[in-house]
Parts: structure tokens; C-alpha cells; sequence
């Protein structure tokens, strides 16, 4: 048995939704919309520095199926956790503690204070996504409701102004004060290519990521902790601390030279600002090796990248330092790192396919033994952003 997951694909997802949709609303659905997660190949805590990160969307996705409907409903059906959501377009939206449907409210509450009247629909939507692996599951909810939104609507957004919808409805409604990498990547994702994003200045070009030989294998932890308990924004307050210390408009422009000369005594500060410094010398470095195909070159930085996270932003954890460790000891894997916000989630590795089952199963039987957990283990490349065509 393969220790790799072969998760359903579009087809499957389809099939799913549409079915769930017939059930749950004794109609047929018109649009079919697909919404990836995303990974990020290098270059975490430095979007909300205007730093340059390099993401891409991934083969998973939450689909959906859906049709306009009468009233001033929306009601969600998920056919994965077999339980609806209904949301009253007629009175205020307002987040909920704990409720996945604040994601969506959130992106309904952006349209509407443009003036924009949310008409209402059925959907029905399952999820191949791990949710809490650092893979954005959020950002791909957030999406796949703005895309509906438009749809319906007939006013196709232009990309990066949906992404920075996405985007505040997560941190008005989530109460998580993310950057744009997530949105951006899952809206504007390109298949075989990864997304060099300027988080300054909004700018993204694709950068070719093909090898015959190589691949991305993400390792979902199955650890997972709340970036909205308060972690996330104390570093972003950290890095915010330093830019003033060092008297710029943000530390996208910091060196080291800067950050030694000025004898921050706090070791704490140091090191967030070391961090990301360190970090975005790093992706651009990574740019300049994917150009010439330096496939050893780029797993050095994402080596570099995690003891950084680990050791400097502190936002690793034993389970993921150990993922990584042991994925680094495999001649398969030329550069380990966790991924994401951090405190859990997932990993992300460069790995040769043709040794990938045998990296996923011994790290598999390492991390059962000294953690008594089940990672979870897929293999994916570069994928299309979120996409929505009618259903004939």
C-alpha cells in the first residue's frame, strides 16, 4: 500500500458536488467552480514585510457546483461533513467565534460595502484541502465564494483586486492579519509555474518550475494550531518594531549591516529581524538558481529557510524540525522546510520522484514511532488558479 495520497481529482470532485447538490436541492447546478490550496517553495513571514515570496497552487482543491436561487439566501451545503450553512443576505453579517462560515461572510460583507447587492444561491462544495496544514485552505474557501459572487453577477474581477478582497475579508472576519501571498496564489496560480510575487508593489511574474526527475511532496504534520490565537500578529508586531528601530518604511529594505549596527539589545527582536532579512536574501537568491535549473542550489536555501523559521522567527515545532530532519537524511530530498504561518502544519520537500514512496515511507514509520501520529504524505506540481466554467 502506498504511503503517498492519490486524493480525488476534478473529476471525482465533480461528481461529488453535483450529486450532493441534487440531493440537497432537488435541482441541477449551472457553474462548476475549482479553488486550490497553495504551497510556498520558499520565503515565509515576509509578505507583510513587502518582501518577495515565491507560492504556487496545488493539485487540491475545494469544488464546487452552484445556481442562483430565489429569496435572500445562500445556502452552502458540504457534502465532505454532510452539514449546511445558510446565510441571510437581509440582515448584517457579523463573524461567529469558531465558525468556517465567517470566511465567507467575509467575502460577502467586501462586496457589499462597494454597494453590491449579493444575490442568491445554492452551492454545494467538498474539499481535498488539508485544513490546518499551512496549504490555505481558508484563502481557497475565500476564493472559491468571490468567483461564485462574480459569476453570478456576470463582472469578472480583475485577479489581484479579488485576491485583496479574499484577503480583508480574512482579516476582518477571521481575525487573521495574513499577508497576500495566500490569495494571490490561489487566484492567480498558473500550472507548471511558480508565482514570483512583489508583496511591495503587487507585481507577479511566473517563473517556469518543470523537472522530469523532480518534485514537490507536501507532509501534512497533522499538528495544528490557530494562527488567530495571537502567534502570527505578535510576529508581524515584532518585525513591525524593527522597521522602526531602524527608522525604514519597511524591513523589505533592511540589510544585516543595518540590523548589527544597530545594537539591538532585545535577542528576541534580533533575530525576527535577522529572520527576515536572511529570508528574502534567500528568495531572491532561489530566482537567480531556478533560472538556470540549480534544482541542488534551491534545496540548500529551502534548508537554509527552515533552520531560519525554526531557530531565528521561532515558529516551527518538535513535530516539523523532526519531519524535516529526517526527510534531509534521505539522498531523495535535496531541501526540507516547514511551510506556512507556522506552529504546525505542514512541510514541503524537494524530492526525486522516483524515490519518492520510499522518503514518504520512512519518514512515515520515524514519525509514527516517536510522535504516535499519521502524516499525511501527496506529491503535487504547480497548478491553475481558481477556475469556473458553466455546466452544459
Amino acid at each position: 500500500m502506498s504511503t503517498l495520497d492519490i486524493s480525488e481529482n476534478l473529476d471525482e470532485l465533480e461528481r461529488i458536488t453535483h450529486s450532493g447538490f441534487v440531493d440537497q436541492f432537488a435541482s441541477q447546478p449551472t457553474h462548476r467552480v475549482a479553488s486550490p490550496g497553495r504551497l510556498n517553495v520558499i520565503g515565509e513571514h515576509v509578505d507583510y514585510n513587502d518582501g518577495i515570496v515565491l507560492p504556487a497552487a496545488i493539485e487540491r482543491w475545494i469544488f464546487g457546483v452552484f445556481a442562483p436561487s430565489a429569496g435572500n439566501q445562500v445556502v452552502v451545503y458540504d457534502a465532505k461533513y454532510t452539514e449546511s450553512i445558510t446565510i441571510d443576505l437581509a440582515e448584517e453579517l457579523k463573524p461567529q467565534k469558531g465558525e468556517w462560515a465567517n470566511y465567507i461572510k467575509g467575502v460577502f460583507a467586501q462586496f457589499q460595502k462597494q454597494g453590491i447587492q449579493i444575490p442568491a444561491f445554492n452551492a454545494c462544495i467538498y474539499s481535498n484541502v488539508p485544513t490546518g496544514g499551512g496549504l490555505s485552505s481558508s484563502a481557497a474557501l475565500e476564493a472559491l465564494f468571490a468567483t461564485i459572487v462574480e459569476t453570478l453577477l456576470e463582472s469578472p474581477m480583475d485577479k489581484m483586486e479579488k485576491a485583496l478582497l479574499c484577503q480583508k475579508a480574512e482579516h476582518e472576519f477571521a481575525g487573521v492579519p495574513c499577508g497576500i501571498m495566500d490569495q494571490a496564489a490561489v487566484i492567480l496560480g498558473e500550472q507548471n509555474h511558480l508565482l514570483k510575487l512583489d508583496c511591495r508593489d503587487l507585481s507577479v511574474e511566473t517563473v517556469p518550475f518543470t523537472s522530469e526527475e523532480l518534485g514537490l511532496m507536501i507532509i501534512d504534520s497533522k499538528v495544528h494550531h490557530e494562527l488567530a490565537d495571537g502567534e502570527y500578529g505578535k510576529r508581524r508586531a515584532s518585525c513591525e518594531q524593527v522597521r522602526d528601530i531602524l527608522g525604514l518604511s519597511s524591513l523589505r529594505d533592511a540589510t544585516m549591516d543595518q540590523l548589527d549596527a544597530a545594537n539591538i539589545d532585545d535577542d528576541v527582536l534580533y533575530r525576527r529581524g535577522k529572520h527576515v532579512i536572511t529570508e528574502i536574501e534567500r528568495i531572491e537568491a532561489a530566482i537567480e538558481v531556478l533560472k538556470v535549473d540549480d534544482f541542488v542550489a534551491l534545496g540548500e536555501l529551502i534548508n537554509g529557510s527552515h533552520f531560519s523559521l525554526s531557530h531565528d522567527c521561532e515558529v516551527s515545532c518538535p513535530e516539523l524540525d523532526f519531519i524535516t530532519d529526517q526527510a534531509r537524511k534521505h539522498p531523495g530530498v535535496l531541501g526540507a522546510r516547514m511551510m506556512g504561518g507556522g506552529f504546525g502544519g505542514s512541510a514541503i520537500l524537494l524530492v526525486r520522484k522516483d524515490q519518492a514512496e520510499a522518503v514518504a515511507a520512512k519518514i512515515d514509520q520515524a514519525y509514527q514511532e516517536a510522535y504516535n501520529l499519521k502524516a499525511a504524505f501527496f506529491l503535487t506540481n504547480p497548478s491553475q488558479g481558481v477556475s469556473v466554467s458553466p455546466l452544459s
